[in-house]
């Protein structure tokens, strides 16, 4: 027995058949959306780790608030390595009556180490593809800043106690770290200007860093020499660049994982249904190969290879549909990804294609399985064996693994174990709640009549047919309703965390004194919503009476080396901004303890959760803030967690106003103003030039263009998520199709009408799907706000009317395809159907 040629034989001859349609449509789907999404994250890791050096402006840093000592440039030197000295702070720059809030960025001889500063001598102008630093009593500008200030290149810009000529405009600038949101333009200047400036006083924040280049192996021995020297600084990698980029690719990546964890899922249920039935449609077939003395391993090679064969072309036409969706993902993130990604690796691919083999081998081949055991007396006697424990194994095995692959893709063990976990156990109730209907109805059955009576004992003769198909709807119900219902709802959550009222505009060091004047101005703009809040700068000296310490760090660490994992923002003598309310924040939600009454003059802090963890601080502890030469204790009555992404002052410690006393402080004031009202802000800031204007508007436009690329790049992945659910509906619906024309064709010979047939059949499809719509819903609804809270972070509440729309079309689903397929079993007469079973 040739068995390659008998399995291309039998395999052409039964293509187009249902069950082996459903096998090659689930494996393209398959394969095609893991090749998508699994291609889109490698081509961006490969494009944000390969341009990290350029974007960091070296391959290593020493950052800090003191300038690093001179020694690591000296030892950087005798190692043969690239150095230079770069100092940045934010200043306010002025020009005539126009102010702007700038980053300058002070920069030494060999600037940049990696990449190129690239400017223009004027708009539109020639550019200079490496410019280097700009010459003493220069500086480059970024077109924002020139725009607010009404300079063009070629003026003098006011700086300190003199002038800067605007040599150039800024292009890109190699060290920009690739941050997605940039909030204040950025003014190039030599660092011989700064000197001398006053701009470098107190309260300035200049963070200094010293950048080194040079072959990856004198960096890394570099970097250990330089480990036990940075205590009181920080390192800098690659792994500080791109942080915007990576933080909103990596959102994007947990929405494109949902969806393509679901389709992979659900192309798997379909596979195994769809494999299911050709086991059982091959059973004569095999029994009568064994009667004229084929051998068992000989068929089961036979019936592989053909499933084989059919994989083979399914993955190939999958990777180039994979392939084809990236590039299309690719065009629809646009700005949200790199302009210059490289070639994919082969990897994504090969994944693509091991899932197809898995759900090829992992859910199809363990009906195959069964087959082992048909006798050749299957001829008479209509003998079939039971699922073998192997089969059993097997699933659970290429679930296993099509886990293991599904999270090196999409890369979130958490939203993995979430969904699937989730998913696993409405598979397990599914399959409980139908084998006890079952028994109940099986005890209820006489006494029922007509069409109920006959639709329902289809059911509880085929018990375990029945289950199955019931797990494949529930599943496949369920998924759909995360797809479009819990979906979309959970990217509504993210947008609406920028509504329209978002504040655009910031007011910085607004003096105590003007609170009065300046909200009365705010409020005739146009900004109702303008508060002025309170802003003081002190150091956190002690928890409990002791020095503050982390609580990833132990008192031995204090004589330890600080290396790249503990950074100077965490540092115990960092600067702490605090700021004092007697009403619970906006944009926070209360997590432990009580926050304080208005008339409460205790000694109260209330903590942010984040910082809490960071120092372990809990309700009825102490701490202790120095502001100049105060110290102040405070016990700490409240953890809470703040929305940072809402564009709202947000405070790591909040202080009972009735207990800070005279301490020293600046105000501040977020606020919202529609489109063209804000050409007043710039009278107000001439004529009270101490107050700072931040303009975000811009930045809010480009995080809700974020968002809805995000969007638009989930509902393209969701399609092939979408269509496997349809082909696990079709696979369930079919399952028992060829039982149902058997028992259709007794009933009629028996003298059934066919109003009654398609009347039991109804009945039998409304139960189903009835039973499957509201496991689904329920299932959606938990697993909807689990993944939501646990792993997106976003409050969302089931959206009960579309679940309940969706449920009921699903219902209608269930009874449509009962309704076809009565139609096609009706018109097959019962002589030729009882021939064929």
């Amino acid at each position: 027995m040739n068995l390659l040629r008998h399995a291309w034989r039998a395999l052409r001859r039964e293509a187009l058949a249902g069950d082996l349609l459903t096998v090659f449509a689930a494996l393209v789907l398959g394969v095609a959306v893991m090749t998508a999404v699994g291609t889109l994250v490698n081509r961006v890791n490969l494009a944000l780790t390969g341009s990290a050096a350029e974007m960091l402006g070296g391959d290593l840093g020493v950052a800090g608030r003191d300038d690093p000592p001179a020694a690591f440039a000296d030892e950087a030197q005798r190692r043969g390595l690239a150095h230079t000295r770069l100092a940045s702070f934010g200043s306010v720059l002025f020009q005539g009556d126009a102010s702007q809030m700038a980053s300058i960025k002070a920069v030494e001889a060999g600037y940049p180490l990696r990449g190129a500063l690239r400017v223009r001598a004027t708009p539109g102008g020639a550019l200079i593809a490496d410019a280097g630093m700009p010459a003493k009593g220069q500086a480059y500008a970024d077109p924002r800043l020139l725009q607010a200030l009404g300079l063009k290149a070629g003026d003098d810009l006011e700086f300190g106690a003199g002038t800067l000529r605007i040599a150039g405009i800024i292009e890109s600038e190699p060290d920009a770290g690739g941050d997605l949101l940039t909030l204040s333009p950025t003014l190039l200047v030599n660092r011989a200007d700064v000197e001398g400036t006053g701009l470098l006083g107190p309260g300035s924040r200049i963070n200094y860093r010293l950048m080194f280049a040079g072959p990856a192996t004198d960096i890394t021995a570099f970097r250990q020499w330089l480990l036990p020297q940075v205590k009181g600084m920080r390192l800098l990698s690659v792994n500080d660049t791109q942080r915007g980029v990576r933080q909103a690719f990596d959102l994007a990546g947990r929405f494109l994982g949902l969806s393509a964890l679901l389709a992979v899922l659900l192309a798997g249920v379909a596979t195994a249904l769809a494999a299911n039935r050709f086991a059982l449609r091959r059973i004569d077939q095999v029994a009568i190969l064994r009667c004229l003395g084929a051998r068992q391993r000989d068929i089961l090679a036979g019936l592989a290879l053909q499933l084989l064969m059919l994989a083979v072309p399914a993955c190939a036409i999958g990777i180039g549909l994979g392939m084809a969706a990236q590039e299309g993902l690719v065009q629809v993130l646009g700005s949200l990804v790199p302009q210059r990604l490289p070639l994919p690796e082969a990897m994504p691919a090969l994944t693509g294609a091991g899932i197809g083999l898995l759900l090829l081998f992992g859910f199809g081949l363990p009906p195959l399985l069964r087959l082992r055991g048909v006798p050749p007396m299957r001829v008479l006697n209509r003998s079939f064996a039971a699922l073998p424990p192997a089969s059993l194994l097997a699933y659970v095995a290429a679930l296993a693994a099509s886990l293991v692959l599904a999270v090196q893709v999409t890369g979130d063990l958490k939203l993995a174990l979430w969904v699937l976990g989730g998913l696993a156990g409405l598979a397990v109730a599914a399959g409980v709640v139908g084998f006890l209907l079952l028994q109940l109805l099986r005890g209820l059955q006489h006494r029922l009549h007509g069409n109920w009576r006959l639709g329902l004992a289809a059911l509880t003769r085929r018990r375990m047919l029945a289950v199955m198909q019931l797990v494949g709807l529930s599943l496949s119900l369920c998924a759909l309703l995360l797809l479009a219902v819990i979906g979309p709802g959970l990217l509504q959550q993210w947008r609406e965390r920028l509504p329209a009222d978002t504040p655009n505009y910031f007011l910085i060091n607004i003096q105590p004194e003007q609170r009065v004047s300046v909200l009365a101005a705010l409020q005739g703009l146009g900004a109702d919503d303008a508060s002025i809040e309170p802003m003081a700068t002190g150091r956190l000296i002690a928890i409990n009476g002791k020095p503050p310490l982390r609580v990833d760090r132990t008192p031995a660490d204090d004589s330890q080396p600080q290396g790249e994992g503990q950074r100077d923002d965490d540092d115990e003598n960092r600067p702490l901004n605090f700021s004092w309310r007697s009403t619970f924040p906006p944009a926070n939600t209360l997590v432990n303890g009580t926050f304080w009454k208005p008339d409460s003059t205790a000694a109260e802090a209330s903590v942010e959760i984040g910082w809490a963890k960071r120092y372990g601080v809990y309700p009825g502890d102490r701490i202790t803030i120095a502001v100049g030469e105060q110290e102040r204790e405070f016990s700490v009555t409240s953890v809470r967690k703040a929305d940072w992404n809402t564009f709202r002052p947000n405070f790591f410690v909040l202080l009972n106003p009735n207990a800070v006393g005279d301490t020293p402080h600046n105000l501040l004031s977020a606020f919202h103003l529609p489109a063209g009202q804000a050409a007043g802000l710039g009278a107000l800031v001439r004529a009270q030039p101490n107050l700072s204007l931040l303009d975000v508007d811009a930045v809010i436009s480009q995080v809700r263009d974020v968002m809805e690329r995000v969007a638009q790049a989930v509902q393209l992945v969701m399609v092939f998520s979408l269509l496997a659910g349809v082909l696990v509906l079709l696979a369930a619906l079919q399952a028992t199709a060829g039982e149902r024309r058997y028992d259709s064709a007794v009933l009629r010979t028996l003298g059934a009408t066919r109003r009654q047939l398609r009347g039991a059949v109804l009945v039998e499809f409304g139960a189903l799907g009835a039973l499957a719509a509201l496991l689904a819903v329920g299932a959606a609804a938990v697993i909807g706000v689990a993944v939501s809270q646990k792993v997106f972070e976003l409050p969302l509440l089931p959206p009960w009317p579309g679940l309940l729309l969706c449920g009921l079309l699903g219902i209608a689903l269930s009874l449509l395809a009962g309704w076809l397929g009565t139609r096609r079993i009706l018109h097959t007469p019962p002589a030729l159907a009882l021939r064929e079973a």
